[in-house]
């Protein structure tokens, strides 16, 4: 396996985790203050998290047979949707 393949495996993991931590803040908002906002959030991230569960399992699979040319542009998608869960995050903080 190379090392971009693996790089993308680990990033879609740490946007995984991510998704999880935001759906867990978002769960006890939501039984905190009752807020429909916080249930679409809810919903909205674990549709993401099952989303990145899928994308490891695939990044795993695609690099047994195919290469950078292919790894390099699907690290760069992974990076930009941790960069959309951050700005998520910190968009519903304020």
């Amino acid at each position: 396996m190379e090392i971009f393949w693996i790089s993308d495996i680990i990033i879609a993991i740490f946007e995984l985790i991510a998704l999880i931590v935001l759906a867990a803040t978002y769960s006890i908002y939501y039984r905190k203050y009752r807020a429909k906002l916080y249930l679409q959030v809810i919903t909205f991230t674990s549709i993401f998290s099952v989303q990145s569960a899928i994308t490891v399992y695939i990044y795993y699979y695609f690099s047994r047979f195919l290469g950078a040319t292919v790894a390099i542009p699907l690290m760069v998608i992974s990076i930009l949707g941790i960069a959309a869960i951050i700005m998520l995050f910190r968009f519903m903080r304020q």
